[in-house]
């Protein structure tokens, strides 16, 4: 038995963590305090000053691969000049290796003139020939001489020639990193560009945002608030007695169903709430309570779509939650008449948001919810 004891209330607390979770999720969606708003508020601000740094940053970002690009620019540049440098020597030293092939081609064939003529002056005895012979002799060492030193200097030309052709396949290969560094300095600073525009323009938009959470009313309180003074019925109703403050035992419920959040219970945040959740059918009809004023109808910030009723007595009715609203603000509506519908869906069951407040102050409406709900299987229409 203990242990069923035990089961049963692990079975409970269960189902109390699934319900807080259930009505916090539904309650996040149909109600923010002046306090979240605020909140919100500073986020944006947060958020917007995020923003900017970033921006900022991306601006500096940019400048320095401005820097990087001029910096590869300029060494792209100069080793264009070292190619065409290479290139003039590398033409010149062509020049010479013709000159000094014509000069070694033209002292070969003088030497080997002479040696022929050395040779048949050795067997001739004319005077011309011994001339002939002895001029041969006289000019073989410098004939040899030049077509030494011409041979030496192709061989020289060919050396550098080779070492300046290294020389051009190494520029080439920095030219071609440096234009791929180019390439990706241009990308980068496109893209920084680009961010830094995007997020400039989501601080403004940060910004703008937090002016209109400033601005705009805080809570359905103020909104039930404004909307109640600027009705005839609110200008009309005599101020409310003082002390505690009931909902009158003769309004009927808005829309069948079960609460599932109770006047006062506490949300995350520690906001206590100043209104009860009815878990309704899926598209479930929702009723005027009473007889009473549209004040408000349509849709007001994330609350979706809100119903507020003036009601006499000095009563304020809040309704949130529903899909579709059948009423205009400024028509009189009776008791039970059909004034809106709830979200149809398959899976979840629709949440409706109730809340009264009179003069100002909330009002606990649990009592007089608990009593309609369980009093019959469905609200009764006028």
């Amino acid at each position: 038995m203990a242990r069923g004891a035990g089961r049963a209330r692990a079975l409970v607390a269960c189902a109390f963590a699934a319900l807080a979770m259930c009505l916090g999720n539904a309650d996040a969606q149909t109600r923010r305090t002046a306090t979240q708003a605020e909140r919100e508020r500073r986020a944006e601000i947060t958020r917007a000053e995020r923003l900017r740094t970033e921006a900022n940053a991306a601006r500096r970002e940019v400048r320095q691969l401005d820097a990087r690009l001029s910096g590869a620019n300029q060494r792209r540049q100069e080793a264009e000049i070292a190619a065409a440098e290479a290139q003039a020597r590398l033409d010149a030293l062509h020049a010479q290796i013709d000159s000094d092939t014509v000069r070694r081609r033209n002292a070969h064939s003088a030497l080997e003139s002479a040696l022929i003529a050395a040779a048949f002056a050795e067997r001739r005895v004319e005077p011309r020939a011994v001339r002939a012979g002895i001029f041969a002799r006289a000019a073989l060492p410098s004939f040899a001489r030049v077509e030494r030193a011409s041979a030496a200097s192709i061989a020289e030309a060919r050396q550098v020639e080779v070492a300046i052709a290294e020389e051009q396949v190494t520029l080439a290969a920095a030219q071609a990193t440096l234009e791929t560094e180019r390439s990706e300095i241009a990308g980068l600073i496109a893209q920084r560009r680009a961010a830094q525009t995007q997020l400039t323009r989501e601080a403004s938009a940060a910004d703008r945002r937090a002016r209109t959470l400033a601005a705009e009313a805080r809570t359905l309180r103020e909104l039930a608030q404004q909307v109640q003074r600027s009705t005839p019925r609110a200008a009309a109703a005599t101020p409310p007695p003082s002390g505690p403050s009931v909902v009158p035992a003769a309004w009927m419920a808005p829309a069948e169903g079960r609460i599932t959040r109770n006047y006062g219970a506490r949300d995350a945040d520690g906001m206590a709430s100043q209104g009860v959740l009815v878990r309704t059918a899926s598209g479930a009809r929702v009723v005027a309570p009473a007889n009473a004023e549209i004040a408000y109808a349509g849709v007001f910030r994330s609350y979706g779509q809100v119903l507020i009723l003036n009601v006499d007595g000095g009563y304020a009715l809040v309704l949130t939650g529903l899909e579709t609203i059948q009423a205009r603000v400024g028509e009189t509506v009776s008791a039970g008449q059909a004034i809106g519908q709830m979200p149809s869906s398959d899976t979840t069951a629709p949440d409706l948001y109730v809340e009264v407040r009179r003069g100002g102050q909330p009002v606990d409406p649990g009592r007089w919810l608990s009593s309609r709900l369980a009093g019959g299987p469905g609200v009764r229409a006028g």
